[in-house]
């Protein structure tokens, strides 16, 4: 059985996902003072996929049942890190709360994606007449 909430939900969370990941490279790229200078289709890059987390992360963490958690600290890291080389010029103390806000938003979405593909595996197993029957019954002795 498929659940077609289920599935939207994990498909926006994996583009969410990806461009967290991105993101990341490029910040890592921009932290690492030993690599050459950093190029405008890298600062291009950098700002395209930055303009997709700041339009879709409200949408997606209101989809996911995240704002209240996630909100805050994924505007932190959008707002500390507004290019590449900004990035490069970081104090210390920013460098760590950049890396720590993000680390946080990262492993929360990823923990989520986990239960998601937990929850599609065990639907996958269920019978239409089996997913009704529990949703009927779990109402039911939840509504006690």
């Amino acid at each position: 059985m498929r659940d077609k909430a289920l599935e939207t939900q994990l498909r926006l969370l994996t583009l969410q996902l990806d461009n967290w990941k991105k993101l990341h490279d490029l910040i890592t790229y921009g932290l690492d003072k030993a690599k050459p200078i950093i190029s405008a289709e890298q600062e291009r890059q950098f700002t395209e996929i930055r303009s997709n987390l700041l339009q879709e992360t409200e949408h997606i963490f209101g989809e996911l049942g995240l704002i209240g958690e996630l909100s805050g600290r994924a505007m932190n890291v959008l707002q500390r890190c507004v290019s590449v080389r900004g990035v490069r010029e970081l104090p210390n103390d920013d460098i760590r709360r950049l890396e720590t806000e993000w680390n946080g938003v990262f492993t929360k979405l990823g923990v989520l994606q986990g239960q998601l593909k937990s929850r599609r595996k065990m639907l996958e197993n269920q019978t239409p007449l089996s997913y009704f029957l529990s949703r009927i019954f779990g109402r039911q002795a939840a509504s006690y």
